[in-house]
């Protein structure tokens, strides 16, 4: 073989110097591309992975679905506490509403009988009207016992009850019967504006030898005065005054009593 020169050598020396250059991007690029691959396979391998072992996958999915119906499960839990809260709160609003709500006033009617007696010796009189008069009595329980003792034991049984109505005014008295089962009685008098007053007796029907006597006096009433029945006149008072309140006009008239006692003065 002939021998090279040295401007062969040298040319020779760049070109493999050219061709390094050239080799070393592609040792890049090679580089790149193991990272590539092995992403790849990275990817590749889980997918490989999940095909081989597809219970992981399953566990993951049921352990999701878990954690979502025990979240669904909490919160179902906070809302029926909270309905429940404020179930109560309402409860608690309207019992108190209904107690705050006032109650029903209730008419409480009370009734009260008077005694048929008060156990007391009286008797009393009462002006109802000029002409009637109202009278009641009694005689107390001790009484009734120390009337027995003196006059004997039927006394009440043997003597009658009765009133005397004695006016005053005009001199003069009268006497009514009445009966044991009454305390009360009405009379009717013929003189008004009189005085009157009333003595509760009684007299024997049989006589023993303990009720000699004709009368048995007991107690004596008040005395009243009985009103007048009659138009009472004033002869001073002539005129009556009469204003006409819209137009305020005054007219006077004769009273009538004043024209009676004028005409009959002498004899009313």
């Amino acid at each position: 073989m002939p021998r090279k020169t040295k401007e062969q050598k040298e040319l020779e020396n760049e070109n493999k110097g050219k061709k390094v250059a050239k080799k070393q991007p592609q040792k890049k690029a090679s580089s790149t591309s193991k990272v590539a691959t092995t992403k790849k396979a990275s990817t590749t391998s889980s997918k490989n992975t999940a095909t081989n072992n597809p219970s992981a996958t399953k566990n993951k999915t049921t352990t999701s679905k878990k954690t979502s119906t025990t979240a669904k499960k909490k919160s179902s839990t906070v809302t029926k506490k909270a309905t429940t809260k404020n179930k109560t709160t309402t409860a608690k609003k309207s019992t108190t509403k209904k107690n705050a709500s006032p109650k029903k006033k209730v008419d409480i009617v009370e009734y009260y009988d008077l005694p048929y007696r008060y156990n007391q010796t009286i008797v009393k009189v009462l002006a109802q009207t000029p002409t009637n008069l109202f009278i009641y009595w009694d005689i107390s329980d001790q009484d009734r016992k120390n009337f027995e003792k003196q006059y004997g034991d039927n006394f009440f049984e043997t003597t009658k009850p009765i009133l005397i109505i004695y006016n005053d005014t005009l001199g003069y008295h009268f006497e009514i019967e009445i009966n044991d089962f009454a305390n009360s009685w009405y009379l009717h008098v013929a003189d008004s504006k009189c005085d009157y007053r009333i003595e509760l007796g009684r007299r024997p029907t049989v006589k023993t030898e303990k009720l000699n006597t004709d009368y048995i006096y007991i107690t004596t009433s008040n005395e009243i005065e009985a009103p007048n029945d009659r138009i009472l006149l004033d002869p001073n008072q002539k005129m009556l005054y009469f204003r006409n309140v819209k137009t305020g006009k005054q007219t006077r008239k004769a009273t009538i009593f004043y024209f009676i006692y004028s005409k009959y003065g002498k004899n009313i």
